[in-house]
């Protein structure tokens, strides 16, 4: 007769290998379709430690921080940062060996001495490998088995240092309730097929079919035309795993909120702090949601989902005792303390026939001032990207106290509108057009070996071939000309092709021409993102 105990310790037998075999199913599918790896800007950890900082939390200096990722892939988040904090020690482990060997190759490239990747599940880690100031987990949490995910938080508590902060990035209900309609349908439509790319291939057909054919009349067919195209602009590896793979568990955030807690962790916001304030939502939906919760933070970030539809949340964790210190007031002269990063697309335009309006946005909606000197303000916050700046630059010695309250209640007010984010650490990129351009060293050594690196502001960057050349040859003693006559060597000896709507280039004169303004436009590009240091 089989006792308890027997019964018990056979079902934990059972869990085990089902996880055993849930994890190497895992570690197969990652290493045939490799996950795009890409620098998470929102990810970084300076803008994490902001975050903390400005809630009234103290949060470790960056720039000798202990990180930690889990889920690495092939390091396109992690390296970078490695690159921009040298006396930093980045750890960074993830299921797939194929991903890390190809992220060990790059970092041996970089020559880069502060930084390790390993072939490790999440479980492996341990008292041996220490406390991390900032863990960072993107992209995992929904995609393992409830046990593992379990897993993930005890470890996120253990391996945390007392001032850490943990990341963790998941697919939040009910807002991700439509996408399951995607995965469903494109389950049953080619998931019986035996690779991959088959898959992949079998999904962007039908993606096309169902929105060509779909009613947008009603909800279903709106769906279709609209949010699944968003799928179906993800590569062969995000459908893979996103639609293909054997878990994708959303959940709640007031689920989530409860499994950290109760694994001794304490949400603290969203990396986006924008995502944590009801600014961006309607007035009436705003109103509602301060109704309904009152001033439970946790049910505030619940109905914020129910009421935006949001489908993704990356939740900053803290241990659980550091949450009655938290400061969610946000006082506006706080942002003294912290670089102020301007978003590529942010614009302050003066307001057609209406000479005293200006209106300050990052895409179409945005807040309108009729300051002078708070325009004046966002201009040069804007005319110094991609550089960051802190409130002292835009703000000089000259302005009253009254003024630089104003610039500071509009800074705040962009900040939680999603048009302006803070971090911990500078951005310093080469001021507009030098003469003699230099390529961050990263870009240029990544453009020897692939057609994608990262810039200075931790965004991803896809180069085209005429960039990539370019990239190589950005050493700080070259002038626009020079490149200009650099590039056309190449087109006269068959190394690049130029072609024109009309057809091939060619000729000296011609190839000058045609060449010329394209390396002004790519020189300008480069400037304006970030891959440019002083010479």
């Amino acid at each position: 007769m089989t006792s308890q105990a027997d019964a018990q310790n056979s079902a934990a037998e059972d869990l085990a290998g089902d996880l055993a075999g849930a994890v190497e199913r895992t570690r197969r599918s990652y290493d045939e379709a490799p996950y795009r790896s890409a620098p998470l800007i929102r990810a970084h950890p300076a803008r994490i430690a902001a975050n903390a900082r400005f809630l009234g939390l103290a949060a470790p200096a960056v720039a000798e921080a202990r990180i930690l990722e889990i889920g690495c892939a092939s390091g396109g988040h992690l390296i970078p940062l490695a690159a921009r904090l040298p006396r930093a020690r980045l750890v960074g482990i993830d299921l797939s060996p194929v991903q890390i060997a190809e992220g060990q190759q790059r970092i041996a490239r970089l020559g880069l001495g502060n930084i390790t990747l390993a072939a490790r599940s999440l479980s492996e880690l341990g008292p041996d490998d220490g406390q991390f100031d900032y863990i960072l987990c993107h992209g995992v949490y929904s995609w393992i088995p409830a046990a593992l995910r379990d897993d993930l938080l005890r470890v996120c508590k253990a391996r945390l240092s007392p001032d850490g902060v943990a990341m963790i990035s998941y697919n939040v209900l009910p807002g991700w309730r439509l996408f399951q309609i995607a995965r469903d349908c494109l389950q049953l439509h080619a998931g019986g097929l035996a690779t991959h790319e088959a898959r992949s291939a079998q999904a962007r057909r039908l993606f096309e079919l169902l929105a060509a054919a779909s009613n947008d009349k009603h909800s279903y067919g709106r769906f279709w035309r609209d949010e699944a195209r968003h799928m179906a602009a993800g590569d062969d590896a995000y459908l893979a795993h996103e639609i293909f793979e054997e878990t994708n568990a959303p959940c709640t955030f007031r689920d989530f909120a409860a499994r950290a807690g109760e694994r001794g962790l304490a949400y603290l916001s969203e990396t986006c702090l924008a995502l944590n304030t009801v600014a961006s939502l309607a007035a009436d939906a705003a109103e509602a949601i301060v109704e309904l919760a009152g001033d439970d933070i946790l049910a505030r970030e619940q109905y914020i989902d129910i009421f935006s539809g949001r489908s993704f949340r990356e939740s900053l964790l803290v241990h659980a005792e550091r949450a009655a210190s938290v400061d969610r007031a946000m006082p506006a002269a706080r942002l003294a303390d912290f670089d102020l990063i301007a978003p590529i697309g942010l614009a302050a335009a003066a307001v057609e026939g209406k000479p005293s309006q200006w209106i300050i946005a990052d895409g179409e909606e945005g807040v309108v001032c009729d300051d002078a000197d708070v325009a004046a303000a966002i201009q040069r916050l804007i005319a110094r990207r991609p550089s960051s700046s802190r409130l002292a630059d835009i703000a000089p010695a000259g302005v009253t106290v009254a003024q630089r309250e104003a610039i500071a209640a509009m800074l705040l007010r962009l900040l939680k509108l999603g048009h302006l984010d803070i971090s911990t650490q500078e951005i310093a990129c080469a001021v507009g057009r030098p003469i003699r351009p230099k390529a961050w060293e990263l870009a240029a050594i990544d453009a020897r070996h692939a057609n994608s690196t990262a810039t200075l502001r931790h965004a991803p960057f896809h180069m085209a071939p005429l960039q990539r050349l370019l990239l190589l040859a950005l050493d700080g003693t070259r002038t626009r000309d020079e490149l200009v006559a650099l590039v056309v060597e190449e087109g006269l000896s068959g190394n690049m092709r130029a072609t024109s709507p009309d057809g091939p280039v060619e000729g000296r004169d011609n190839l000058t021409a045609f060449l010329g303004p394209r390396v002004d436009e790519c020189l300008a590009v480069f400037a304006g993102v970030g891959l440019l240091v002083e010479p």
